[in-house]
């Protein structure tokens, strides 16, 4: 990133608070890395700090929705990017982000948003929220609700840290000023607490003070430190412990800025997210509570769940006066040796994971993803159609991306866009709307077609235009395509082959699953594109879990102490009549009687493949069961993962138990079927047109007698193919940022 970039950092204002200490050190972190940052807010107390330190502020009303300051923020904020000729707008929180991003549609500058807290998104809140091109989310947990609530991209967003300055925030702070200002004698005990004083966060506040005659130390003081709107029932509660005990035990300071000074004040600190943060680099043991919720005393234990909600407690227990009244007497029974622990436990942890360095380096590699504007990856095939192997499909090529490629802007051409965004947490469009299409394609560096054969007419014709005229759209346009891990054929129609030949061979490179898809390519004339053959790109997943897939297919009626499993996965053909399906009964009351085998019949398309599927099991002597709803990849695949013998006509059944090193036998109802067995090294297949009970019985029977060898066999073949699909995603990130592919 190029120095002397203009950065406006914009929130609502700049009193006590996590998110406007985040801005704080943010800005300054940015101006010593040689970045100019511009802050704007309604001001508070932080706005001296950032002037001393040469970093200019802009007052401007953005503290409330207000329509008259929302009018007039719009038109400050408008002039100060024009007049700082600001390089990239990245805004802090709900109101400054709406306004920002409805200027961001005029002016078009590169906006960032981060996403510090999780907003009701009630009452139509959800509808005035604008999140930049690119989000910050301080925790894996808003990252989460990013996604779900917003249906943000993944690689749009980057998780950072509250980064602490952890020389401002040490052991080492003199505090004796403090000490001297609020009359804190060496005898005293202190507990500091720090939060805004606002109703949506002084919960804890109220129930600290309320706790304080309970508590049981001499010479205690407690420091309540911030301001906010509810401070005068905070100070009203605190007026009235006083009195009752005659002493002035409970000190409010209101909203300060020396937040170092008055921690390094305290022995013990009770508060959440960044004021728990800054206590832990200040070397003080901590009580994590908010209004959010209650982590406790925090220790090694903690560290997980203090982690998982960035230290806010969210979907924790509820904080009660209870609970923090027994941590604190548990804090003060423990002898020193246990309190500098966990005093150096949470330095240590804030000095490795939580630096201002890393925070900023975290924003600044967000500026470079907006600036740079990626060019979109647009990914066409068989997708929003819920059929099991076409959803392994997308997710492998989804993160075949992503391993080569950071924050990827990927858009997927789907026939449920809504689901497919939900799913796979990327940018889709509906795969018939024309104009998006189009629109899309003027934005896209690379389109790719595939995985899955779609280069062939058995479907329909139409099928096979409706994948040429995507491709011919992008060529047009001077896109850049790749056939990623295509099958190809049977193409039958002259007219096809000859439309087919005609465009693949202006394609810029073909990645094949197996070396009978190159024979075809071949034999069709297409010449000029790069080709190599690899794999399908499902190979290239994580492995499956067995013990999670036993655990499926008992919700599915598969009983625990069954002998064996067979798990079936048909489709419906012209050729699967009812001889078809007492064939398949036959073979599965087979296996039950000789090898003790329950069958799962698993619909890799529900709407497609149930219906058959039941009818086979009426048409049975033997008990079965069959997998009733959709399931998601990765249970699907754990499901066949804990088989021991897969008979399928469908090609990612064999896949996926080829994956899970199951035994298999092959249906070929479709060339594609026979193509990857013997790539796969598998013998076990049968053609689906003319196969009779003794042509599958004989083929279990191979199966058992040749088991250990089959299983062996399939351990290697994986291991080979998974290094062939994991070329894919190289070859195609290759293509989309340098032209060209190194084959």
């Amino acid at each position: 990133m190029k120095d002397n970039l203009n950065i406006l950092l914009a929130l609502m204002q700049l009193d006590i608070g996590g998110a406007e200490t985040h801005v704080v050190e943010l800005a300054k972190e940015l101006k010593r890395r040689g970045l100019n940052p511009i802050v704007t807010s309604n001001g508070g107390v932080y706005v001296q700090e950032l002037e001393n330190e040469g970093i200019k502020h802009y007052c401007v009303p953005l503290q409330n929705k207000n329509p008259f300051n929302m009018v007039k923020s719009a038109k400050l904020l408008k002039k100060i990017i024009i007049d700082e000729k600001i390089d990239v707008v990245h805004s802090h929180a709900r109101i400054p982000s709406f306004i920002l991003g409805k200027l961001h549609k005029r002016m078009h500058f590169p906006f960032v948003t981060t996403a510090h807290w999780v907003f009701n998104t009630g009452y139509g809140l959800k509808y005035i929220t604008e999140w930049g091109e690119k989000t910050v989310a301080v925790s894996e947990d808003i990252k989460t609700y990013l996604m779900d609530n917003y249906h943000i991209p993944e690689s749009d967003i980057r998780v950072t840290i509250n980064g602490i300055d952890t020389d401002r925030f040490s052991p080492d702070t003199d505090a004796s000023d403090i000490r001297k200002e609020f009359g804190l004698s060496d005898k005293d005990t202190v507990i500091v607490y720090v939060s805004r004083m606002d109703e949506s966060r002084s919960l804890v506040a109220k129930q600290l003070i309320s706790i304080v005659p309970e508590i049981g130390v001499p010479n205690l003081k407690v420091l309540i430190v911030g301001g906010g709107d509810d401070l005068d029932n905070v100070k009203a509660l605190a007026d009235s412990v006083n009195s009752g005990l005659g002493k002035n035990t409970v000190i409010l300071t209101g909203g300060r800025t020396d937040i170092n000074k008055l921690v390094a004040a305290g022995d013990l600190f009770i508060g959440v997210s960044r004021a728990a943060l800054e206590a832990m680099a200040a070397g003080k043991p901590v009580i994590i509570a908010g209004n959010e919720g209650y982590i406790g005393l925090f220790d090694q234990s903690k560290l997980s769940v203090g982690i998982d909600t960035n230290f806010c407690c969210r979907g924790c227990a509820e904080s009660s006066p209870e609970l923090i009244l027994g941590d604190i007497k548990q804090f003060f029974r423990m002898d020193d040796n246990s309190r500098s622990e966990l005093a150096q436990f949470g330095r240590e942890l804030i000095k490795r994971e939580y630096s201002v360095a890393r925070m900023a380096e975290d924003s600044m590699k967000v500026y470079e993803w907006a600036l740079g504007k990626n060019d979109e990856i647009l990914i066409s095939g068989y997708y929003g159609f819920k059929n099991s192997g076409d959803d392994a499909l997308l997710m492998a090529i989804i993160n075949d991306i992503r391993r080569f490629k950071e924050s990827p802007n990927i858009v997927v051409l789907s026939s449920n866009p809504s689901e497919t965004v939900r799913q796979y947490r990327v940018k889709a469009i509906n795969r018939l709307n024309a104009f998006k299409i189009a629109k899309h394609m003027n934005r896209a560096g690379l389109l790719i077609s595939g995985g899955g054969t779609l280069i062939q007419d058995s479907t329909s014709t139409q099928s096979l235009i409706y994948y040429l005229a995507v491709i011919r759209s992008a060529l047009k346009r001077g896109v850049k395509v790749m056939l990623y891990s295509n099958g190809i054929g049977p193409l039958r129609s002259r007219s096809n082959i000859k439309r087919a030949k005609k465009l693949l061979s202006r394609v810029d490179l073909i990645t094949l699953r197996d070396p009978e898809a190159l024979s075809t390519l071949n034999e069709i004339g297409v010449s000029g594109p790069k080709t190599i053959v690899t794999a399908d790109p499902v190979f290239g997943a994580e492995p499956a879990d067995p013990a999670f897939g036993r655990t499926l297919l008992k919700r599915f009626g598969v009983p625990d102490d069954a002998k064996r499993i067979m798990g079936v996965s048909i489709r419906r053909t012209h050729s699967t009549d009812q001889a078809f399906e007492y064939t398949i009964a036959a073979a599965c009351d087979y296996a039950a009687e000789k090898y003790g085998c329950h069958t799962v019949f698993i619909p890799m398309q529900t709407s497609r493949d149930e219906g058959i599927s039941r009818s086979i099991m009426s048409k049975m002597k033997t008990k079965s069961s069959v997998i009733d709803v959709r399931l998601g990849v990765n249970e699907m695949t754990a499901a066949v993962a804990a088989l021991d013998i897969c008979l399928g006509m469908r090609l990612h059944s064999l896949i996926y138990a080829t994956c899970g090193n199951v035994p298999l036998i092959g249906l070929a109802y479709d060339p594609k079927i026979r193509s990857f067995m013997d790539y796969a090294g598998q013998k076990l297949c049968l053609n689906a047109e003319d196969m009779n009970s003794a042509d599958i019985e004989s083929m279990i029977d191979k199966c058992f007698e040749n088991y250990d060898d089959i299983k062996k066999e399939l351990a290697e073949s994986c291991e080979r193919l998974k290094d062939k699909a994991k070329l894919n995603g190289k070859l195609a990130v290759e293509l989309y940022e340098k032209g060209g592919a190194e084959l």
